[in-house]
């Protein structure tokens, strides 16, 4: 059997099982991949128990975790664009995100931006620490905040009116999405994300030290630039590079992480034309069209670069897509392998 189709919710799920408990920290440590560095004395992984449950579209990934007292690591910015809206169901965290103290008890939701570093602390005096985490592209944040980078860290407590509506959110969408279609999963994933993006502009505003910070060529800010601008034949590593007053070196070195600023351009043009392909109403579009609207010249080639990110020819995403509409498409079981960061990796913007 193949991998499943890149337009099926897939499913990660790790219980605990009749092993030790340091075999048990280990498979639960490759689950988790390589999104954080988990760290526990030798004391708590000898005591060890943890159990996680993954769910993954091609837009969202919600992850359920379960596990006694640890600690996880980012120890640097990173080039994963990803964003976390997470709801602490049992015990405390505590650490930093970035430089800054962060501090969030049960109930409370803590937004996480893995661009920048964090180091959390997670313990609970009684029973397991418990969370649930909605994972996105950034591109689905930047629609409703005018500085996603200061959102890192930031705790909405559980006694406020922002916090109790995402965590009670949160808390129905996981309990019931092992029960969804791929279409009703993505759906209510995109109204959970503005809704919790919105939910922090006042407490944004509160902020003196957001208020008051200029625009920075950083790669974030020039990420935008190119994902509001992949329809430009003009955009290229020249045309950035003049755009934001930067050294042609300068620019290499803030895409290096992500194997240089040509091949970012592609891949959020590729990106895009998988979401244009597969969208009902584009669908009498051409595929010939959107591939060139996009930059890419070549048909052939495009369709050959489509098939080896996506494991489908175009047309066959767009076929698959048309299906998922009528045909339920529940979670389907990870391959051999499969982890959090692979998943984080796949989605689209």
């Amino acid at each position: 059997m193949g991998s499943p189709s890149p337009l099926s919710l897939r499913r990660l799920r790790l219980k605990p099982e009749d092993c030790a408990p340091t075999e048990l920290f280990v498979k639960w440590r490759a689950a988790l991949g390589e999104v954080f560095e988990v760290r526990a004395t030798p004391s708590e992984i000898a005591e060890f128990r943890g159990e996680i449950d993954v769910h993954a579209s091609p837009r969202y990934v919600l992850s359920a975790r379960r596990h006694s007292p640890l600690s996880l690591i980012r120890r640097c910015a990173s080039a994963q664009d990803r964003f976390a809206i997470s709801l602490r169901i049992n015990g405390s965290t505590t650490g930093l995100a970035g430089d800054c103290p962060m501090r969030a008890e049960s109930g409370d939701v803590i937004f996480i931006d893995l661009t920048q570093a964090l180091a959390m602390r997670e313990s609970a005096p009684q029973g397991f620490v418990e969370a649930v985490t909605l994972w996105t592209a950034r591109d689905r944040i930047l629609p409703f905040v005018s500085d996603e980078n200061a959102l890192h860290g930031l705790v909405l407590k559980a006694e406020s009116p922002a916090g109790a509506v995402i965590g009670a959110t949160l808390r129905a969408f996981a309990k019931t999405a092992p029960k969804m279609r791929l279409t009703d999963f993505d759906a209510l994933a995109d109204g959970l994300v503005a809704l919790a993006a919105k939910s922090t502009v006042p407490a944004l505003a509160q902020d003196p030290d957001v208020a008051a910070s200029p625009p920075l060529a950083t790669f974030v800010t020039i990420r935008r630039y190119i994902d509001r601008n992949l329809t430009s034949p003009d955009l290229s590593a020249d045309s950035i590079a003049a755009e934001f007053c930067l050294s042609r070196a300068s620019l290499y070195r803030l895409f290096e992480p992500v194997g240089g600023i040509a091949k970012y351009i592609r891949k959020a043009r590729l990106n895009r034309a998988f979401q244009e392909i597969t969208a009902a109403e584009l669908s009498n579009r051409r595929i010939g069209h959107i591939a060139y609207t996009l930059g890419f010249k070549n048909v052939s080639a495009f369709s050959r670069l489509f098939q080896e990110v996506y494991g489908v020819r175009p047309g066959e995403a767009r076929k698959r897509a048309h299906q998922s509409v009528t045909r339920p498409e529940y979670a389907v079981p990870a391959e051999p392998g499969e982890s959090l960061t692979r998943w984080l990796d796949a989605l689209t913007g």
